[in-house]
């Protein structure tokens, strides 16, 4: 695991953003600081989707995302706003952080 993974790891689990309602999960990820460090590469979505959702849904959401480009989690989280399956795929990651 990457020492920005860790540390991003480390500041979701502080923020306790597993147990927030979404809108205030999308907001302190696109401020957070150790969200702008992370670059969010396809295939470690991927990844993480797959570790945080049944097999079948996870592909499904992935592929109706579209995400071909690696993109900063804050950046992510900023679009979720207006983006319902974004929105999912950013919640997944704050649940696949939040775990371990």
């Amino acid at each position: 695991m990457s020492r920005e993974l860790r540390t991003l790891r480390a500041a979701v689990k502080a923020a306790r953003l597993a147990d927030v309602p979404v809108a205030q999960v999308l907001k302190a990820l696109a401020d957070m600081p150790e969200a702008r460090a992370f670059k969010l590469a396809p295939d470690v979505l991927h990844r993480m989707l797959l570790e945080s959702l049944p097999e079948k849904y996870a592909t499904f959401l992935f592929d109706r995302a579209g995400y071909r480009v690696e993109m900063l989690l804050s950046d992510l989280a900023y679009f979720a706003k207006y983006d319902e399956t974004l929105t999912e795929i950013v919640v997944s990651v704050v649940l696949y952080l939040d775990k371990e």
